[in-house]
């Protein structure tokens, strides 16, 4: 039975709202609450809750008759009695297309939906058989009235039934008479809705008041101003003409209502103000694409002369950060194609348009006058790009490659919908094959030509073979066609080959799919459709040609390679179709035995015709379309190389000098550099996302319209981005063009008289909008919403609130208080603040990563602070008394916020960052001396980071209950903690107090009750920041700032951090480690008898650095943080105890070792970190001579140690792997490897360098840069199988048996560097346990002697739970090996498996290149014999946070160049020099990679089991 509900008072939802919800649901377009009156969108929802409750075959989708519409209503409620629904269906309003019936009973439904539903999977497509939900036509003579106010709409009454009051407002229109009372009014040229100022030379809005809005503009303060002037010359705009055709076009395509007559005015209205010298100027400036629409239809007979060739211009208005279409001309449409491309260059030469602009062009009309259009143009232009082929390609692909199988296919679909149309009873298999799919009555062969239709037709005939074959078995008694039918569905070679189509025309499918789809804005989808269309050619070339020949063609795109059979795979290698054409061959393999090879050579003319119509319909090559896609994506921007980006300006006429080129190189790059900062991806691993659409992420359009606000007018690179951005996007239907061109030429005089156009001569005034009438200085009016005006309130609530405004409002309002002197700006939707948007705002990494510090020493009420001090540090268990005060020289007195924005210093506030739930922070002091507008510093609650962030980014924290996250809390244990710790403020803010008798629990849920509840009794001004807390801010910053570090030299120096938690004040220990020192030196115990982190006597383990002990929580600690490090290079905690609030770093610029106050203090000698602060450089202990510095003694054999302490940390025991003996050399045969995750192949690099013969290589690697550098490197002999996660024991029966099994899995949810991640059981963490599965399956039995041998690598600084587990599963420990022994880079990484020999010492060889001196270019010097670990991020090659980088060339400090990083990986120079990788990209691969020399080092000893080359 349903659950039956009610609407209340809080659900109020706006018509967008729930349209959105509906078309999202149903897969619909339905843009009026009216089209839903058919009530099929309400059967269908049904039939989704309470599958079998609607007779789905009986609604009708298409009804626009009210006898359908009342079908579809007996329907539900037939539906409704069944499941006990008691809402009544008021059919009489709904079938009227009433806005108010058809608005209420939507919001009902939308409310009943989401109580009904359980997780039911539905397709809704499907299940209406492809059909579209038809508009209801809306015939109300009203409608037009109505359809003026649509996009005027905001939030608030005009989404309630009161809207229905439109139809019956009066509209007022301009009066002759008015001139008697108002000397200074004459007509408007903008239509009758207008009165023309003379006085202000604006042009007034008298529709909704008539006279009195005269007499308010009349008393406003321009007004009054202007009428003091001398009178002006009253000129109003240029007189205004159009062509016959244009006007029947502009009735016909343009307005929402027929109408008898189209005036002037309103064919002005519709094309623009400023029409058409605003096209011609933009076309001037930047560069366009043409449109060229032919056969449009002017009237509703068809007769000779009634159709026309429409001409419209495109381009990207960087301003508006927004693709517009204008409509520029309409000419009479003839025969000749000739004629056509003659008239259209006649159009653009007429209006001035500048056709070394034009970028591009898209012709809607047959093939020939594309053909004739597009080499008339490239007569003009030769660079222009004509893109109409791309959009047609998937069909005219699949139909090429359909017709080059025999035809048997189409003649069994013609003899099946033959036989349905003729026969007299329908059979319902049948009636569901066919259902919407049109184009079947005219030709089947033209079928084809639809790849989508055809495609669903193939995959439901699969569906139903066998329900086909029994239905014409039945019927072929006295059939003789049904026998023919029966005998064909019955052939095996025809069924075989109709999977094959199913499966070879999927990704043509896909990409017409993605033609379709509306993902996004319509630039992001235009990146999706050059992607793809970049692997189209890609994907099916690859299905039938040799490796070697799909580069070849790809690049040269020559016909003569597809000809050439010497390069077709072998039958055995070509693919049929996947695993289940695969099967049915191998079930049918006796009746297939004659026809066996008749398919394969079907198979191969299906690929190449439409591998050929492909490469024909593709307008530019591989290479260019995906160097457009990954430049126009700010994501792909570092996978564009230099020479990439000169080749795109050489297809659009940009580079024709070298000069040109130099400038367009040097351009692009300065844009990579700025942007590099912004482009790092946080993918699966930042914390869950909690959809929000008060702050959406930036769109392409938005991202690229504030880049190219910052280049120069004559920049190359902003006038390629400009192509791009004019290239054409879906949709291109007709009719949705002249839509968006109405939108965008006139629809704000059409639909939003309110609008004011700063580039238009003649002003546009809303009296209601002048709110400077000194008669309503006191009660201002808010815009105009459906008619009507609302009183603003005295107090703005988006002082608190930074409301979104709908794009159809978009403008900037400012609402001054004249007597409060208060200016606020409600800024559109979607804004970008700079070139780099809203990310700029990312997290950035903190110093201390244990306890919270947000708001250190602000915990309590700022004027109790000296008081209460003592009793705040026992409370938080936080001793700041151990935090030294800096000299007065070295504090920066921080900076208060003064830009009326909001959000003071102190205030408990939300924050959005990317990738992240709002999370709560503390508004903290900006460290310069000036704050940039509309920017706050946040420390974040829970783990001490901060942001610097947009004022837009940040809510207050009174929004709690629209903020809180429940499955972050659920969760995320710093999600959790950070709710605690900011309820915790705002309670002591609030002096209020929760009596929980110490149960924790308890007391955190009072706090979440309190804070849902309000706030109360206070409410949310209680935890406000005093008025003194600025001036407190800033006291404390003087004595204590928690944010030294950020103020780095840019040399690697001694320095002293802040910021870093402490173990010693928090562990309960039974001695201090004061008392510990006490007894070593006085009482003469042994050092190895206490943890030298806490004192305790309860050891654990031996220190692996220093002579001592560590107890089990900080063998733990120590476990996870010893190879932790910050951005700046150094250690993020101290080498001694992996803690300290406060360390010193070594001066050493090849250590990256940090000691910590306390345990120089305490184990050295007291005040020793105040003596060292004074040494400049300062070596530390590992670096100096192994001798005693007080307690504190260095272990000679330390290196060894810290192998045997990471091996053995794991807590268990393990069995010893199973031994293999070694085998003879003349038993020796070749070794056969799976390798997963498996990179840039260097399993297989350093197998051949050893001089392993490699019988098969199969490596599992989804990336697509990787998967290039090993195919191209290694010559093909690399067989690739995408995602580990579809691999099957029955594929390893196939490829294998195997030797070897190597992998690492991601290691992003494993790393404790990432704060966000999530462990070994979720996100990227559990393809760890798909190495596990394969493993299991693939050992051998007891009984086989076969050896076998596994490798797996991950990261050392994972937490000591993910290691524990992954040591349970994989039975063993792993080892600890650092390539900084064989190599000039750190890299430390934990190795699990059955090797030969892996715990021996990593020893060097003779080919290892040990100091980065050896490895770097001629000319080049390097600054350091050692550096950090290279990881895939750029700041990564930086020696610290704001460190040198390691090489210097001419003087001058430099990065690593590719080849570089290449050798201190071990690779060959160049090994990932493929594709047209940029060096980011070529980074980002090496940073995922293994050390060559270490896996040399493990992969050795298997020689003595495998054969070797001669």
């Amino acid at each position: 039975m349903a659950k039956n509900v009610d609407l209340g008072p809080e659900d109020k939802w706006s018509r967008y709202e729930v349209l959105s919800w509906l078309n999202d649901m149903l897969q619909t377009e339905f843009t009026q609450v009216e089209q839903l009156c058919s009530g099929a969108c309400f059967c269908q929802l049904m039939d989704w809750l309470f599958p079998g409750s609607v007779t789905m075959s009986k609604v009708k989708f298409q009804s626009q008759d009210k006898a359908d519409f009342l079908q579809n209503y007996n329907l539900l409620q037939a539906g409704f009695r069944k499941i006990g629904v008691t809402k009544s269906v008021p059919v009489e309003e709904l079938t009227k297309g009433k806005f108010s019936a058809n608005f209420t009973f939507l919001k009902w439904f939308r409310k009943f939906f989401q109580a009904n539903l359980n997780g039911q999977v539905y397709n809704p497509v499907e299940a209406r058989n492809g059909q579209e939900i038809a508009t209801a036509s809306l015939k109300s003579p009203q409608s037009s009235k109505v359809l003026r106010n649509i996009n005027n709409a905001g939030k608030g009454k005009e989404d309630s039934e009161s809207d229905l009051d439109l139809h019956e407002k009066k509209n007022n229109t301009y009066d002759p008479q008015w001139q008697e009372n108002f000397k200074w009014v004459k007509p408007s040229a903008l239509g009758d809705t207008y009165a023309y100022c003379t006085v202000c030379d604006v042009n007034v809005n008298v529709l909704d008041s008539g006279s009195l809005d005269l007499k308010y503009h009349q008393q406003c303060r321009q007004h009054r101003t202007a009428a003091k002037k001398p009178s002006s010359n009253g000129k109003q705009v240029d007189s205004f003409t159009c062509s016959e055709l244009m006007l029947r076009f502009i009735k016909n395509h343009c307005l929402p209502a027929q109408a008898n007559k189209v005036s002037l005015h309103t064919a002005r209205r519709v094309l623009g103000l400023q029409y058409p010298e605003d096209i011609s100027s933009a076309a001037k400036q930047i560069p366009y694409c043409v449109y060229l629409y032919g056969r449009v239809v002017l009237g509703e007979e068809s007769e000779e002369g009634d159709s026309a060739c429409v001409v419209l211009l495109g381009f990207f208005d960087e301003k508006a950060a927004e693709y517009r279409i204008r409509i520029l001309d309409v000419f009479q449409c003839v025969d000749s194609d000739d004629s056509i491309a003659k008239s259209l260059v006649d159009t653009l030469e007429r209006f001035d348009i500048t056709l070394s602009n034009m970028a591009a062009f898209y012709v809607d009309d047959r093939d020939e006058t594309s053909a004739k259009v597009a080499a008339k143009l490239k007569e003009l232009n030769p660079k222009v790009v004509a893109l109409g082929g791309l959009y047609d390609l998937a069909n005219s692909a699949c139909h090429s490659g359909v017709m080059a199988l025999s035809g048997e296919v189409q003649d069994l679909i013609g003899n099946i919908y033959e036989h349905y149309s003729s026969c007299c009873t329908k059979n319902d298999n049948l009636k569901g094959l066919f259902a919407g799919v049109g184009g079947l009555d005219s030709s089947v062969h033209s079928l084809t030509s639809n790849c989508k239709n055809f495609c669903i037709l193939i995959h439901r005939m699969l569906e139903m073979w066998k329900d086909l074959i029994s239905h014409f078995t039945l019927c072929s008694e006295n059939d003789n066609k049904a026998k023919l039918l029966c005998s064909q569905l019955e052939n095996p070679k025809l069924r075989v080959t109709f999977m094959f189509l199913d499966l070879g025309l999927r990704p043509l499918n896909a990409f017409n799919d993605r033609l379709e789809s509306r993902e996004g804005s319509a630039r992001a989808d235009l990146v999706q459709i050059l992607r793809e269309a970049s692997g189209l050619l890609r994907s099916y070339a690859s299905s039938f040609l040799r490796p070697q020949a799909v580069v070849r063609f790809l690049k040269e795109r020559d016909p003569a390679i597809l000809d050439n059979q010497k390069l077709y795979l072998p039958s055995s290698e070509l693919s049929l179709g996947g695993p289940a054409v695969e099967d049915f061959l191998s079930e049918k393999e006796v009746e297939l035995a004659d026809s066996l090879k008749a398919f394969q050579d079907d198979c191969m003319a299906f690929y190449k015709a439409l591998t050929t119509c492909v490469a024909d319909g593709l307008p530019l090559s591989d290479g260019i379309l995906r160097s457009m896609s990954q430049l126009l994506s700010p994501e792909g921007r570092l996978k564009v190389t230099g020479k990439a980006v000169v080749d795109l300006g050489v297809q659009f006429g940009l580079s024709a000098t070298p000069e040109a080129s130099a400038q367009l190189r040097d351009e692009f790059l300065e844009y990579q550099l700025v942007e590099e900062g912004d482009g790092e991806k946080n993918g699966a691993n930042g914390h869950p996302e909690v959809t929000s659409n008060r702050l959406p992420s930036p769109s392409l359009e938005q991202h690229w319209s504030s880049v190219l606000r910052t280049t120069g007018q004559d920049s190359a690179f902003r006038k390629l981005m400009l192509s791009l951005l004019a290239l054409p996007c879906p949709p291109l239907e007709a009719e949705k063009v002249f839509s968006q061109a109405v939108k965008n030429g006139g629809e704000d005089q059409l639909n939003d008289s309110l609008a004011e156009s700063d580039s238009d001569t003649t002003k546009v005034l809303d009296s209601t909008n002048d709110d400077t009438s000194s008669e309503l200085a006191r009660s201002k009016l808010s815009p105009v919403r459906n008619g009507r005006r609302k009183k603003a309130t005295t107090s703005f609530p988006f002082l608190a609130f930074p409301w979104v405004l709908c794009r159809c409002l978009l403008r900037l309002w400012e609402v001054q208080r004249l007597s409060e002197g208060v200016c606020v700006s409600v800024v559109p939707q979607g804004t970008i603040r700079g070139i780099y948007g809203w990310e700029s705002s990312l997290r950035q990494k903190p110093q201390a990563r244990t306890v919270f510090q947000a708001g250190s020493g602000t915990w309590d009420k700022p004027q109790n602070l000296q008081n209460d001090k003592k009793a705040e540090v026992g409370k938080k268990d936080l001793s700041v008394s151990n935090i030294s005060t800096p000299s007065p020289k070295s504090a920066k007195r921080t900076q208060k916020y003064q830009d009326r924005k909001g959000f003071s210093i102190g205030e408990l506030v939300w924050g959005k960052v990317k990738g992240f739930s709002w999370w709560p922070g503390l508004v903290v002091a900006w460290k310069s001396k000036t704050s940039p507008p509309s920017l706050r510093r946040v420390e974040w609650f829970g783990d001490g980071m901060y942001s610097e962030i947009y004022t837009e980014r940040l809510l207050p924290f009174a929004a709690f209950s629209e903020c809180f996250c429940k499955n972050s809390y659920a969760s995320l244990p710093t999600y959790k903690d950070a709710v605690y710790q900011s309820l915790e403020l705002a309670g002591e803010r609030c002096s209020k107090t929760f009596t929980t008798a110490g149960n924790k629990v308890e007391e955190v849920k009072a706090m979440l009750d309190w804070a849902f509840g309000g706030f109360q009794p206070s409410g949310p001004e209680g935890f406000a920041p005093p008025d003194s807390y600025d001036s407190l801010a800033n006291q404390k910053t003087e004595s204590s700032d928690s944010s030294v570090s950020d103020y780095q030299p840019p040399a690697k120096r001694k320095y002293v951090h802040r910021g870093r938690p402490s173990n010693a004040a928090s562990t309960a220990q039974e001695y201090t480690r004061e008392q510990m020192v006490r007894e070593v030196t006085v009482n003469g115990k042994k050092i190895e008898d206490f943890c030298l982190s806490c004192g305790n006597a309860k050891i654990e383990i031996f220190h692996p650095l220093f002579e001592g002990s560590l107890c089990f929580r900080c063998k733990e600690n120590f476990t996870e943080t010893l190879f932790r490090y910050d951005d700046d290079g150094y250690q993020s905690y101290c080498t001694v105890c992996c803690a300290g609030l406060e360390v010193i770093l070594c001066g050493n610029t090849s250590c990256c070792r940090c000691f910590c106050k306390d345990c120089l203090n305490m184990l050295v000698g007291p005040e020793t970190f105040d003596k060292l602060k004074e040494v400049d450089p300062w070596s530390c202990y590992v670096c100096l001579p192994p001798k005693k510095y007080g307690v504190l003694k260095l272990r000679p054999d330390w290196s060894v140690r810290v192998q045997e302490f990471f091996a053995n940390n794991s807590a268990f025991e393990f069995e010893p792997h199973r031994v293999y003996p070694s085998i003879p050399a003349h038993h020796r045969r070749p070794i056969r490897v799976l390798s997963l995750f498996d990179g840039i192949a260097t399993g297989y690099l350093v197998l051949k360098d050893l001089g392993f013969k490699v019988e098969r290589y199969i490596a599992s690697e989804i990336c697509e840069d990787s998967i290039a550098v090993g195919m191209i490197k290694h010559e093909g002999n690399i067989e690739y199988v995408n995602d580990v996660r579809t691999i099957t024991r029955k594929h390893l029966a196939e490829w294998g048996p195997f030797d070897l099994l190597i992998g690492g899995s991601p290691c992003n949810d494993l790393s404790m560097v990432n704060p966000a991640r999530k462990g070994l059981f979720e996100g990227t963490g559990r393809l760890f346990f798909e190495y596990y599965r394969m493993l299991t399956m693939m050992r051998p039995k007891e009984d086989d002697d076969r050896p076998f041998f596994w490798l797996f690598e991950n990261v050392v600084a994972m937490s000591a739970h993910d290691k524990a587990d992954i040591c349970r599963f994989l039975e063993c420990n792993p080892i600890l090996i650092d390539a900084v022994k064989v190599s000039p880079a750190h890299r430390a990484r934990y190795f699990w498996g059955n090797l030969p020999g892996m715990n021996r010492p990593l020893a060097t060889s003779l080919t290892d290149k040990l100091e980065l001196q050896d490895c770097l270019e001629i000319g080049r010097m390097a600054k350091f014999n050692k550096v950090r670990t290279i990881t895939t991020k750029s700041n990564s090659i930086k020696q610290g946070k704001m460190g040198p980088l390691p090489v210097s060339m001419n003087g001058k400090e430099d990065y690593l160049w590719c080849t570089e990083m290449e050798s201190i990986f071990g690779f060959p120079k160049h090994y990932t020099d493929v594709n047209n990788m940029g060096r980011g990209q070529r980074q980002k691969l090496l940073g995922r990679s293994w050390s060559v020399p270490v896996i040399r080092h493990l992969f050795a000893p298997l020689k003595d089991y495998f054969e070797c080359e001669s």
